[in-house]
């Protein structure tokens, strides 16, 4: 059953325990929960993850459950070159297409939620923006994961062809357009490419920064993962109005780190941000926490910056 662990599964991953078990939100694409035992008398825990293969939003949207043992990859990949912001992988198991990865410290809270509560830490902008500038470098003409290398059809399923291939339909006077960024998605093989790095995938606290989330992992083009982020932070300057000019200095944060350490930014970042800004309002994979006229904000937001506009919040 959607969202339950068996015994069998969790005894695999994590050892012979009497588990406590908590479903968690795994969001549209994964069963997730919150595992914990006690082992010689010390309380352990885990995140234990299940992709599945119909994703959970309206109408038929279907992937790869493979992508699980591609994001097991990536986790040990990208927590080699930054081990202080990715969990560790704890274990995998390729039968039951599950991985088990560590818990994060109880002060960590998911990034976007903090945002949401009018807590905005421009701070956190400048370390993600570190983060990625490691990741995109330090994999450029580097051997990667076999699975990692091959995912472009994870790719495609879950951003090329649902995310820019949608807008293309829904938007047809930027049809030409966005099938240029779509094509640039599948074809570049520059470096490994989180795929889905935004807010909801960063956790935040007193403990540190830890990023999640990597079943999109692939070998691409770097300027998607920070279009997805500078999209989101778009969006987010627009439900907190007050705090504009904090989310503001966020994403001047996020770029300049990016910048300091991995060069210039793509002349084409606005573009992808505009259509991430556009699936998230108007397309397949819509943001709840809007209401109607920030909604027809974003929307003109987003045609702005496929119309060129700066990708910098004004």
């Amino acid at each position: 059953m959607s969202g339950e662990f068996s015994e069998d599964t969790l005894k695999k991953l994590l050892g012979n325990h009497q588990f406590e078990v908590e479903i968690l939100s795994g969001g549209v694409s994964c069963d997730t929960a919150k595992v914990v035992w006690s082992d010689r008398k010390q309380l352990r825990g885990a995140v234990v993850k299940r992709a599945l293969a119909q994703l959970r939003v309206p109408g038929t949207w279907e992937a790869d459950v493979d992508r699980i043992l591609a994001e097991a990859d990536a986790v040990e990949l990208f927590g080699s070159l930054t081990p202080d912001n990715v969990p560790k992988l704890l274990s995998r198991s390729e039968d039951d297409l599950a991985i088990a990865i560590e818990l994060a410290a109880d002060d960590m809270r998911d990034w976007r939620f903090s945002m949401l509560d009018g807590l905005v830490e421009p701070q956190v902008g400048t370390t993600l923006g570190k983060v990625l500038a490691t990741w995109h470098s330090a994999t450029r003409e580097r051997e990667l994961p076999a699975r990692i290398i091959d995912g472009k059809k994870r790719l495609f399923d879950l951003r090329a062809g649902a995310f820019y291939g949608g807008m293309a339909k829904s938007w047809p006077e930027f049809a030409p357009l966005i099938t240029e960024l779509s094509d640039e998605l599948m074809d570049s093989r520059e470096c490994a490419v989180h795929g889905d790095f935004s807010p909801k995938n960063i956790l935040h606290g007193s403990s540190g920064t830890w990023v999640l989330d990597f079943e999109v992992t692939h070998q691409g083009a770097p300027v998607f993962d920070l279009g997805y982020m500078s999209a989101h932070l778009n969006l987010k300057a627009i439900k907190l109005e007050s705090q504009r000019d904090v989310v503001r200095q966020t994403l001047a944060n996020f770029l300049a780190a990016y910048q300091e350490h991995a060069g210039e930014l793509p002349s084409n970042i606005s573009a992808h941000a505009g259509v991430v800004m556009a699936v998230r309002v108007a397309g397949i994979s819509q943001v709840n926490y809007l209401n109607e006229s920030q909604k027809a904000e974003a929307v003109t937001r987003a045609r702005e910056l496929l119309d060129g506009a700066s990708v910098f919040i004004p």
